[in-house]
């Protein structure tokens, strides 16, 4: 079969599928060097248009190495102001640099060790009416991997939601006359949450009187928030209907908000329902937003280079939705006049604008589909993109993945060689 796009294969090497490296969902490639462990115990006040924080963590230090540093970022654009740092009870030095900021330590935090962190600060929440989402408030710990910490700034698009930890956090909350919701975790009383095993959530805070509807889909309990029960009744049908193309909604709670200001956006667990911005009835529910909150909860393990797997699998998935694609029209969109082919793994700002989308959407996905024709040419032939999105989901769904695991499941799922991957998809 022609493949007029390949055209400098044989200057890119990848590893083998039987050489790669086995890597650890949660972070890093040794089991011997990587790791942190940490237990949160929160609180969230109102004082007047602001929230104040106190947060208290207890670190464990799972590496092999001593720590005389500990490196947290926040969210979505979140820009705490007076913070005050503890650990152990004494005073620590703080190194801001934008979203994300390191704590110096007087003594080492050794393996096996623990040491308490305890933070205070204050935050605005942003105007959004009757509702507000908090977008995930809390200062999240980096992971420590081979030898360092990785966090990545948030303040990037293609950066957020890269948390590479799961932690256990339990919320209390002073807010008269308000109740608090959460995408994970499960009420202890009237002003505790309890939230286990969890890498990102949302908080939303609402007055007591507002209207909700709760429901089920699968195995998720759905809570609905100032949002029509026809609306939710028609994200539903969509969610059971990509549950059957990607596999298990993942995640015990799934919450859907109207937004009556257009200032939310998505986050882990939480749909924002935008009636005036997208329509009403069955419109109103994108469905490639809802895609995105399955393809939240895989953790790239680099944004800057790894993003082409989302940006693949979330298209892959609408068109399947949408009854498939042909991979010769797919490829159709490209330039045939283009002489060149960059991998699909190059850092981000190693692509201009035309080359990002061409090489780690458009390239990528007309060859995954084309793998698929070529594989499923007798009577399944309908069912082989949903297999393949099914069964990439039972492998992925709440782990971390890099481009070279990427390239080990196709080799494997499609039973071809690293070099017959070569003839499809280029990675540096």
């Amino acid at each position: 079969m022609k493949r007029w796009f390949l055209l400098i294969i044989s200057f890119m090497l990848i590893p083998s599928c039987e050489d790669q490296m086995s890597f650890l969902p949660g972070g890093g490639t040794s089991a011997d060097n990587q790791g942190v462990t940490s237990t949160y115990d929160m609180k969230l006040e109102q004082k007047d248009d602001y929230y104040r924080a106190t947060v208290s963590i207890d670190v464990r230090n799972d590496s092999n190495d001593s720590w005389n540093e500990l490196l947290f970022y926040f969210e979505h654009y979140l820009q705490p102001f007076d913070i005050k740092v503890t650990v152990n009870g004494d005073e620590a030095e703080t190194r801001q640099v934008q979203s994300r900021f390191a704590i110096d330590l007087d003594d080492y935090i050794r393996p096996n060790d623990r040491a308490v962190v305890e933070l205070s600060y204050q935050f605005y929440p942003g105007e959004t009416g009757s509702v507000q989402a908090i977008r995930p408030w809390y200062p999240l710990l980096g992971n420590y991997v081979q030898g360092e910490w990785q966090v990545f700034e948030s303040n990037d698009t293609y950066n957020m939601m890269a948390r590479l930890v799961k932690s256990d956090y339990t919320l209390t909350y002073d807010l008269p006359g308000k109740q608090v919701i959460t995408s994970s975790g499960e009420k202890v009383d009237e002003s505790t949450i309890e939230i286990e095993d969890t890498d990102v959530f949302s908080t939303i805070v609402m007055p007591e009187e507002i209207n909700e509807i709760e429901t089920t889909v699968g195995d998720t309990n759905v809570l609905s928030v100032n949002v029509q029960p026809s609306d939710v009744e028609i994200a539903l049908e969509k969610i059971e209907q990509l549950e059957a193309i990607i596999g298990p909604y993942p995640g015990d709670q799934l919450i859907f908000v109207e937004d009556e200001l257009q200032t939310m956006f998505n986050s882990p667990g939480t749909f924002v329902h935008r009636t005036n911005m997208q329509g009403s009835g069955e419109s109103g529910w994108m469905v490639y937003e809802l895609i995105q909150l399955w393809y939240d909860s895989i953790h790239l393990e680099d944004p800057q280079t790894d993003l082409w797997i989302k940006n693949v699998l979330a298209a892959m998935t609408l068109e399947t939705f949408n009854g498939g694609v042909n991979a010769e029209a797919l490829r159709s969109q490209m330039d045939e006049e283009v002489e060149y082919v960059l991998p699909v793994n190059l850092h981000r700002e190693d692509y201009n604008n035309d080359e990002i989308h061409l090489f780690t959407q458009v390239l990528p996905r007309a060859a995954l589909w084309e793998l698929i024709e070529e594989n499923w040419q007798d009577e399944n032939e309908q069912d082989a993109p949903k297999q393949f999105l099914s069964e990439f989901s039972n492998e992925f769904m709440g782990k971390q993945i890099s481009t070279e695991e990427m390239a080990e499941f196709l080799c494997e799922y499609f039973a071809i060689t690293e070099e017959e991957l070569h003839n499809y998809i280029v990675i540096e």
